[in-house]
């Protein structure tokens, strides 16, 4: 019987917490990824407190770039003093580690994160030290789109992503969608790269779609009439590896939900042996 996904939210959402709850007392999905956000600490606990009590198995994603948190190049496009980075940084690991603690979640999804063009080699010797210095054993790395906003980001590939966890990180996180931009951006085969991260330790997989073509992560609907995504190509991987949880990842209306987990249920039904 073909297993069931896993839906995001971010900490502070509490529609999309009890929309999840609702659609996993029912038995549509059977984990939750959650986006943690920095936030007052008083606020945070609270927040954190009331995903606990639905008792739903968690994975948790680190704050990112957008966040303040960009691990590869820290003071990117901030005017903050660097103290200041760092300490917001440190603040916000510190959140995310607590709500992994406190969810008992065995996976701690990380971006590598973007940088200047031309600034590749010091992106990826800052990127080690931040591993350093946040050494948890259930960081998992994952991979990104080759750009975003005219910033090249670190980490597209399989190849890439174990040449940057070097030792220091042991698990990693396919984000299919992102795999298509980087394929479509650099112009290489997206099945061929796919079959490159059966190399890596996979403990996640992150899935919408992504329009024909293109170079831009816009967490399309899995049946989105624009979808590019090679939804056979998908499904075939997730049928080999039924043990790695699939967590549906968008960012509008929580509601988009409700009939994405139908659609995913109904995609591993019609492409099954595809």
């Amino acid at each position: 019987m073909p297993y069931k996904p896993g839906c995001t939210l971010r900490l502070n959402d509490e529609v999309a917490l009890l929309l999840l709850t609702a659609l996993y007392e029912d038995g549509a999905i059977d984990c939750i990824q959650v986006q943690v956000v920095p936030l007052p600490w008083r606020s945070f606990r609270e927040h954190l407190d009331r995903i606990a009590a639905t008792g739903i198995p968690a994975v948790i994603h680190a704050p990112h770039h957008s966040h303040g948190v960009n691990p590869c190049a820290p003071t990117l496009r901030s005017n903050r003093p660097l103290a200041e980075i760092e300490a917001h940084i440190e603040e916000a690991m510190n959140q995310t580690l607590e709500a992994t603690d406190t969810l008992g979640a065995e996976t701690v999804v990380l971006h590598a994160g973007r940088y200047e063009p031309g600034d590749r080699a010091a992106a990826e010797e800052t990127f080690a030290a931040f591993l350093d210095h946040h050494n948890d054993p259930r960081l998992t790395l994952e991979n990104l789109p080759a750009v975003h906003a005219g910033y090249p980001l670190l980490g597209n590939t399989a190849g890439e992503l174990a040449a940057l966890a070097a030792g220091r990180i042991s698990r990693f996180c396919l984000d299919f969608p992102h795999l298509a931009c980087t394929t479509n951006y650099r112009q290489i085969s997206f099945t061929e790269e796919l079959a490159r991260f059966e190399d890596l330790n996979v403990t996640l997989h992150h899935l919408s779609n992504v329009r024909r073509g293109s170079i831009t992560d816009e967490h399309l609907e899995l049946d989105h009439p624009e979808g590019g995504l090679d939804l056979a190509a998908v499904i075939s991987r997730l049928e080999r590896h039924p043990e790695i949880p699939t967590v549906l990842e968008y960012k509008r209306d929580p509601t988009v939900y409700v009939a994405q987990v139908r659609v995913f249920a109904r995609l591993r039904e019609d492409l099954a042996g595809a």
